[in-house]
């Protein structure tokens, strides 16, 4: 039987609070393929906005500067499950548009997870891979925290 990561992430919120928000975002940036945006919306009705993208900020860099030592250091067995057909696709991507993939790496859905892996398997300097990914990622939040409020405004929950 599959584990219902929604429950299991709403069960985290319930318990742990900012921590288990915490802990869904670092988890979906980095082990577990889910996306992390129906939590980041459902947090809207807990949270500000501004909270939420500041946890959401240092959670999601926090994976991703974790998958891109993975890359880095060629470590197989911290933290990040493998994934060498999907690596194999990321690089594609990372060797056919470079490091402004990064940008957009946070929408790709579960190769988007594989970019930072990638970079440092490529040695991106980690400097301008910092700067990137938080960027790309600091635009992300801001889109769906957005997308949260104005669907909570329209259907007036």
């Amino acid at each position: 039987m599959p584990i219902d990561l929604l429950a299991l992430s709403v069960t985290l919120l319930q318990q742990y609070g900012l921590f288990g928000l915490f802990l869904v975002l670092f988890f979906s940036a980095s082990l577990l393929p889910f996306p992390s945006e129906p939590i980041l919306v459902l947090g809207l009705k807990i949270w500000s906005a501004e909270t939420i993208f500041i946890i959401t900020l240092v959670a999601s860099t926090l994976a991703a500067l974790i998958n891109y030592a993975v890359g880095l250091k060629g470590i197989h067995t911290f933290l990040v499950k493998r994934d060498p057909k999907g690596e194999r696709k990321a690089e594609k991507l990372f060797e056919k548009w470079g490091w402004p993939i990064l940008l957009a790496s946070p929408w790709i859905p579960f190769i988007g997870d594989l970019m930072p892996l990638v970079a440092g398997t490529l040695s991106m300097d980690w400097r301008k891979f910092l700067a990137v990914i938080i960027i790309g990622r600091a635009i992300k939040t801001i889109a769906v925290l957005w997308f949260g409020q104005a669907l909570f405004g329209w259907t007036g929950l």
